[in-house]
């Protein structure tokens, strides 16, 4: 299983989006390894409309639909298409008051989830609140050039693995090739999350490929 972070890069918006939208698709579809698109709430209709696989939304909030400017209620994203969301990602923080409620607006909406953690610590709090997946990303690995998670913190994938057995684990920061999803893979994780090394990639779908052996 991978999730791609569409995040709001220039080369996963607008246009190009769909373009790396089919190109999730058909390798999806070739390999049938599990690969997500996540795009950016402004892109999420149009890719639900060409996507043949699941698309998750990257953020929602805990609000209910009507009055609320500027916000992004479970129910629109649930209703548009998207089958899950991101939340707690590194680069919007929530506090646990904050994650309970949205937890409960997603589940009343039929929205999954995917929680990300930076610590053992901080998995075993978001694990109480029983999301589909919690993604471990140590924040200073995360869009590393040279490094990754598996390389610098495989004892930590085994930790976060043995202290949440009842959530399915993803790993992601520095996340770029077969190896890396290789050794997650080998220490108990189900997939990974990533970002910059596939929307940034001057070719996305060699790098998606590459990606996809670790599962073999």
């Amino acid at each position: 299983m991978i999730f791609v972070n569409f995040k709001t890069y220039k080369e996963a918006s607008g246009k190009n989006t769909l373009s790396l939208t089919q190109t999730i698709c058909d390798l999806a579809s070739e390999t049938k390894v599990e690969i997500i698109a996540c795009p950016q709430a402004v892109d999420l209709r149009q890719v639900i409309e060409v996507s043949n696989r699941p698309v998750w939304t990257q953020h929602v909030d805990a609000v209910e639909r009507g009055r609320a400017t500027g916000w992004f209620p479970p129910e629109v994203a649930k209703e548009a298409g998207a089958e899950g969301t991101f939340l707690n990602h590194s680069e919007h923080k929530l506090s646990i008051g904050q994650l309970g409620e949205i937890m409960a607006r997603c589940r009343q909406a039929g929205l999954k989830t995917l929680v990300f953690a930076d610590s053992v610590e901080e998995a075993k709090v978001v694990s109480k609140f029983k999301p589909d997946y919690i993604g471990y990303e140590p924040q200073e690995l995360i869009a590393s050039k040279t490094t990754s998670v598996s390389q610098e913190k495989p004892e930590i994938i085994r930790s976060v693995v043995k202290e949440v057995p009842k959530t399915a684990i993803l790993i992601g920061a520095g996340v770029k090739g077969r190896k890396d999803v290789q050794v997650g893979i080998k220490l108990g994780a189900t997939g990974i999350v990533l970002s910059s090394a596939v929307v940034l990639a001057k070719n996305p779908k060699e790098v998606l490929k590459d990606l996809v052996k670790g599962f073999k």
